[in-house]
């Protein structure tokens, strides 16, 4: 099990809570934590997974609490240890539950970011079957853009370069280069749209 990982000793299970705070605030000796988060792991793994919802994740905080307590209890002076391991605990899941919503918005924008560079895909096609645009007539429509915005749109579509890729690649920032697709896709169908 999980709580393994922390080995017992004798002699710190016998002191109490207060003491151990303070020779660990005296020594950083992060075996005296160790004490402490396995006397009350069963408390902070019940905290874990009443916000947590799910097994694993609630291990995984309880794992992360014991490197949050290393630092946390350096720079308070706790009292009644028990109490604030409550709020402390609680505090900490709450802040990896909108860790990992934030995330998970991140990753959903981005995957918005990255559809296909035009609206209706059916229009644009690289062969003359079917109505499609040559090759020739989307290479002479992008040599009409200006540098910058060209730049990017073979960058991001024809290379197949993220944003960040795109980003690295020509020093632009993250809003230029979105920015430049963005009016690069508008002005390239205006040019498309002029041909046909």
């Amino acid at each position: 099990m999980w709580l393994l990982f922390f080995k017992k000793s004798p002699k710190k299970e016998t002191l109490e809570d207060g003491m151990l705070l303070s020779a660990y605030r005296q020594t950083a000796d992060p075996s005296l934590v160790g004490t402490l988060f396995e006397r009350y792991a069963l408390q902070i793994y019940s905290i874990c997974k009443g916000y947590m919802k799910d097994e694993d994740a609630a291990q995984d905080a309880c794992m992360e609490m014991y490197e949050y307590l290393l630092g946390e209890l350096k720079k308070y002076e706790v009292e009644n240890f028990r109490n604030w391991l409550g709020r402390a605990t609680k505090n900490f899941c709450l802040m990896r539950i909108r860790k990992t919503a934030a995330e998970s918005k991140k990753a959903t924008l981005f995957k918005e970011e990255q559809k296909p560079f035009m609206e209706n895909e059916e229009d644009f096609h690289l062969d003359d079957d079917n109505g499609g645009i040559s090759e020739g007539s989307l290479h002479e429509a992008l040599i009409n853009l200006n540098e910058k915005q060209r730049n990017c749109i073979e960058l991001f579509f024809l290379k197949k370069m993220s944003y960040d890729e795109v980003m690295n690649a020509t020093g632009y920032s993250m809003n230029e280069v979105k920015s430049y697709i963005q009016n690069g896709k508008r002005n390239l169908r205006l040019i498309l749209e002029k041909k046909k």
